[in-house]
Parts: C-alpha cells; structure tokens; sequence
C-alpha cells in the first residue's frame, strides 16, 4: 500500500493553558450574564455612556498594571543569583540586555512607497533585541523591485535576497488536498489537525531546503542577519504564511523565542520590540501580544489628524477592554508579537480558512488572535508600549478601511463561538457591546427619521462628561503626549468616527465575505488605479445614504422643537437630507 506523504522535521510546538470543563462551564455562564448586565448598564441607569467608560477606563488600568506586573516578575526571575555567581557580576547581568528578549522581526508588503518603506527598515537598526530581520515582498514582477532595492540599501551587509518558486501557502494547500485523498481512497478517517500539523511540517522542511541551497549561513564570518523574500503577488496572508513559517526556521536555528510581525507602512521606535516581548515573557502561557498604535503621517492632511486622535483616544480604549484578563481580541498587523512555539500548530488552519464555504484573505490578523485564543494561549495588549504606524490620507480611504477592519471583527466576533468558550467571559461582554452598540444606534436614528418616535432617550449631557472624562484621562494616562495643535482635533476626532460607525457597522456585517483591500497600494504605479463609479458606489455609497438619515433626522428633531408646521418640517427633512447626501457624494463618490 502506499504511504501517505511524511515529514520528519518537527519544530518545538506547544499548546495555551488547559481548558477544564469546569471552567468552560464557568465561561458560558459568565457570557450569559454579561448581556443582562449590559442590559442593566444601558436601559436603568441615568448616565449610560459615562458609566461604560469608567468601566473601560478601570480595565485599561488593570490592564497596564498587570502588564507591569509581567514585567517585573520577568526581570526578577532573570535577577536571581545562580549559585556562587557574585552580586558584581548579577548586577552587570540585570544591566545587559536578556538574550530571553531577543526576537525575529517580519516585515511584510507589497509596492509600498519607497520612501516609507527605507524609514520603516531604518527603525529596526535601532530597535532593542532585533536580533535577526527578515522582509516578505508579495510579488516577484518588475514593479516590485523597487523593494527589493530599498532592502538592499538599507542593508547592504550582511544580508541576501532570494525568491521561493512557490508560495508556501500553496504548498501546504496542495499537501492537505493530496492527504485527503488519499485517507478518502483508503477509507480512513480524516483527521484535520493531523492534516494540518504534516502540512506545517511539509512546509518547514520546503523553507530549510531552500535555505541550504541558497547557502544561507546564520552563523560564522558570513552569516547572514537580514534576509527578504519574494514570491509570485497573492494577497497578504500568502506572503504573511511564507514570512512566518521561514521565521520559524531561522528562529529554531539561533535559538530565539519570539517573533515580531509587521508592515511596510510602520516605523517601530527603539523599545517597541523590547517591551512588547517583556510583557509576555514571564508567563509561557501566553502566545501572543501587540502594542498601542500612533499615526506617523498626522501633518499630511485633515483626515489624517482626525485619525490620529482617534487611534489616541477612542483604539486605545476600547482594545483594553477584555485585555485585563489576557484574552485581547485582536493583535494588530503593525505591531503584533507571537510566542513561536505557539505558530505551528496554527498556521495551517489560519491560512485555509473559509467563512461559508468562501476562503478568507481579508481578517489576517484577528483569525491568528481567534486561533491562539480558541486554542487555550492568553492573548495581551501592551498599551503602554507604542508603534507608528500610517493612516489613509483621504475620506474614502479611511472608510474602506474601516469597512475591512469591521467585516474582520464580525467575521471573528460572531462565527467563532468556541473562542468563548475557552475565553474569560469579559471578552464575551466586550464582544457584545461592541456589535449590538451600532446596530442599535443605526435602527433607532433610522426609525427617528421615518416616524419621529424615539427608541430611547439620548441624554446630551451624559455625552459631553463621556467626551470631557475620556479627554483628560488620556491626556494624563495615555503613553502618546498630543501636541496642543493635536488637542485641537481631538472632539472633531470623536465626531469623525462615531458619525459613521453605525452605518459601517451595518453595512460591513452585509457584506461579510466581500474581498479586497478596498484601496490600492502606495506605489507609485498603484496609485493612478482609480476606482470605477460603479465600484465607488458599492464601496461608498452606503456613507452617502447614510448621511442623509442623519441630517434628515437631526432636521425633524430641530423642527419638532421649534415647534414648525408639518410642511415645513417635511421641507425641512428632504432638504437637509439632499443636501447632506450630496455633500457626501461629492467627497466620495464624484
């Protein structure tokens, strides 16, 4: 009989902490719970809004104290005197960087500009504990040479450029096809994680096999410190599945533990690595980890200052949440840290993922989170710790991105319900509050705007001490220091992102599975490929309409005030609403 396809190189795997069935238990009663208390939270208290920060802000405060308790305690442990070793030589030891710290940093992109690309390569040769840097390039054409030049110039010692023939992905799609096959042919049952761990290690031996042919030496008078691979254009989980499992490799071979992952967009700054890494590195039950994120393009235009202040007031809160207690839900792609041992049991099933019989490219990065979380490893937010990364700098930009990242959070938030099970019930509530929020607001102003009633009552002062209390705490508390011409932005900024929350809420979760990036990349020969009307108006037009309730609701509040006469009002409703929605279109769409 013929044999199924073997692999006999294995890398160090482990899995998160045990799960009891006790605590799974424990878990679904919490989750059940959680929506009568925020229930309770929203509907029978006077001042919801400012009740749920206080909330958010105490768990950002856990959050960072637990962190700073990892913290501590690893250094600790690195601090304990070993036998005879005298205290001269163990404070020199608590003064030299711990080798425990050291990490792979991945770089992934595609056509990025090449002025950002050299700044963020630029950032690593000063970053602590970067031991060892490796670029992904999602494409082997001529117009992706432009990368390649800038890694070579950036690193013109010690560093070598090679191509893979085949993307690892496809590799391991092709490998987990011809293994279930062949168990169907013989009438065997089909065991998927079997699958999926000789695929990772089908993938593994691809990447060392590659690695000594290319010659490629990571120790003596020529290795090799920075490497960039190229392989055919696919999509970012491709280039992002290759870079990882290379990482896995090179690691094994110098004896790191952790992995930085990252983008061509973003500029890491000297202790980005080091203190993500340290706010893990004491607990071997946590797989993961990323860091607060600021915006380096904040000057380019409006649009970028209003982001700005929201990744400072508004991101920086809402990702604390469930973070307190180790189950943060996302780990975003700029500034995310893995603990090695935990990627090869999951990279497989991560990249084949499928959501309704569809594959999946767009949610990379909450799918790797869902799998750590779903598999028993802690998942962490480093809030104090910062990385820069760049915002779009036009209105439509902005929101397609914003489209992205939501349809990612539904896919993960509402199709994954094993994550909670094996998750701290607060990562439930914060689920829950997240995705029925906008629904919420979306039926209630469009049910104002075509019968007048409210569903609830919107309490104005309730809003302005929320605005005013999340203002002055993160003035005082977060990491990043806003200018006075930044604080400037900072109510518009609030403004800018809960107006159109709602509606991209709604319409992201109707078009769950839509691909694409929504925007080109920041190439110069990207740049021209304009969207079509007709494209702009699926990506786009729902802001349009959108708009337009709005205004028209916000136009029958004001005339319900004032007390005007039913035909006024109705004037009033189609006029604001018109012109509101073709303001929008004018800014989008046109």
């Amino acid at each position: 009989m013929e044999k199924y396809p073997q692999e006999d190189v294995q890398l160090a795997s482990e899995r998160g902490q045990h799960v009891s069935w006790l605590r799974k238990a424990i878990n679904i009663l919490g989750c059940m719970m959680a929506l009568p208390i925020y229930w309770v939270m929203t509907v029978h208290c006077r001042y919801p809004v400012t009740l749920d920060l206080v909330c958010t802000i105490a768990l950002a405060e856990l959050n960072r104290f637990i962190n700073e308790g990892r913290r501590i305690s690893f250094y600790s442990e690195e601090s304990q005197p070993r036998g005879k070793m005298d205290y001269e030589k163990m404070d020199l030891e608590r003064q030299s960087a711990s080798p425990r710290l050291d990490c792979v940093a991945a770089v992934v992109g595609w056509r990025e500009d090449p002025t950002l690309f050299t700044h963020a390569l630029e950032s690593y040769k000063i970053a602590k504990h970067c031991s060892f840097m490796l670029v992904g390039i999602d494409g082997d054409e001529a117009e992706d040479q432009d990368m390649v030049r800038v890694f070579n110039k950036v690193y013109p010692q010690q560093s070598r450029t090679i191509h893979i023939p085949e993307p690892l992905g496809t590799a391991a799609e092709h490998f987990m096809s011809k293994m279930i096959s062949m168990k169907k042919q013989y009438g065997e049952k089909v065991d998927m994680d079997e699958c999926h761990d000789l695929a990772m290690s089908h993938c593994i031996q691809l990447a060392r096999r590659t690695l000594e042919q290319e010659k490629i030496n990571f120790r003596g008078v020529d290795e090799i410190r920075q490497l960039c691979i190229r392989q055919k254009h696919m999509h970012k989980k491709g280039i992002m599945f290759t870079t990882y499992v290379f990482s896995l490799v090179i690691a094994d071979m110098l004896g790191i533990e952790f992995l930085w992952s990252s983008d061509s967009d973003t500029l890491v700054f000297p202790d980005s690595l080091q203190r993500t890494v340290n706010a893990i590195a004491a607990d071997p039950k946590i797989g993961g980890a990323s860091s607060g994120l600021i915006v380096h393009n904040e000057s380019d235009t409006a649009i970028t200052k209003l982001s700005a202040t929201v990744y400072w007031g508004e991101l920086y809160l809402t990702r604390s949440t469930p973070a307190a207690t180790a189950t943060s839900d996302c780990q975003s792609g700029p500034s995310t840290v893995f603990r090695l041992a935990a990627l090869p049991s999951i990279l497989v099933p991560w990249y084949l993922q499928t959501v309704m019989g569809k594959r999946m490219i767009i949610n990379e990065d909450r799918h790797l989170t869902t799998n750590l979380l779903s598999r028993g490893w802690g998942v962490v937010f480093a809030s104090d710790v910062l990385t820069a990364t760049e915002t779009p700098t036009t209105l439509p930009r902005w929101i397609m991105q914003q489209v992205r990242w939501a349809r990612a959070t539904h896919i993960e938030s509402l199709l994954q319900p094993k994550v909670y099970l094996m998750s701290h019930p607060l990562l439930f509530y914060g689920m829950a509050k997240r995705e029925s929020g906008p629904v919420i607001a979306a039926f209630a102003v469009f049910y104002y705007f075509l019968t007048s009633r409210q569903l609830f009552v919107v309490c104005v002062f309730d809003l302005a001490v929320r605005m005013a209390i999340s203002t002055t705490y993160n003035i005082f508390r977060n990491p990043q220091r806003l200018t006075r011409k930044s604080l400037g932005w900072v109510i518009p900024g609030i403004f800018f992102y809960y107006i159109p929350l709602p509606a991209i809420h709604v319409w992201s979760m109707m078009t769950l599975t839509t691909d694409g990036w929504g925007t080109t990349m920041r190439a110069a020969s990207e740049r021209p490929r304009a969207s079509s009307t007709r494209k702009a108006w699926w990506e786009l037009g729902f802001v349009v309409i959108w708009m337009g309730i709005i205004t028209g609701a916000l136009a029958r509040w004001l005339a319900t005030d004032y007390d005007l006469s039913p035909e006024y009002r109705a004037i009033s409703i189609l006029l604001s609403s018109f012109i509101a929605s073709f303001s929008a279109w004018m800014v989008l769409i046109k």
